[in-house]
């Protein structure tokens, strides 16, 4: 079993309980991936899930049915607020592997070009965020606009 510790950018991790190794650039980036993949599958759902949505807004914006508005908004603003997380996710990841990549090159470790492109472009370390950029605050505004106004306004 392996396990990973970083403290004070001091990046190893404990091989078979008995000697300290530091990660590869290779098993970060592996890490990475995975976690890049499971956030797209994430995503593939939210994706199918929203388009359930605006089919249910349209659905009972033609009818009187209060409790089925009701129910179907909720239902909208769990999706975006889903996919709103979906974002913070992806960010975090990127965020967390600069970090490592950020650590272990502070210990002396040559890492390579797309390694350091990656520190210069996130912010390594940075905690989990749920405020998301303007340009993916207005998609979530405008995707909530239309699910709104699909529902609660008269056609």
């Amino acid at each position: 079993m392996v396990y990973y510790i970083c403290e004070n950018n001091n990046c190893s991790h404990l091989l078979n309980n008995m000697e300290m190794v530091m990660p590869t650039e290779l098993e970060i980036w592996n890490l990475f991936w995975l976690a890049s993949l499971s956030n797209a599958v994430y995503f593939a759902g939210l994706a199918f899930l929203l388009w359930v949505s605006f089919r249910a807004a349209n659905m009972v914006g033609d009818s009187d049915n209060l409790i089925g508005k009701i129910l179907v908004t909720i239902f909208c603003l769990v999706i975006v607020f889903n996919m709103n997380f979906n974002g913070a996710t992806a960010e975090w990841v990127v965020n967390g592997t600069a970090g490592v990549f950020s650590a272990i090159q502070a210990q002396g470790v040559e890492i390579s070009s797309g390694a350091q492109t990656l520190i210069d472009a996130s912010e390594p370390g940075r905690e989990f965020n749920l405020v998301p950029d303007v340009l993916t605050t207005i998609f979530l505004l405008v995707v909530l606009g239309m699910q709104m106004s699909s529902i609660w306004m008269k056609k």
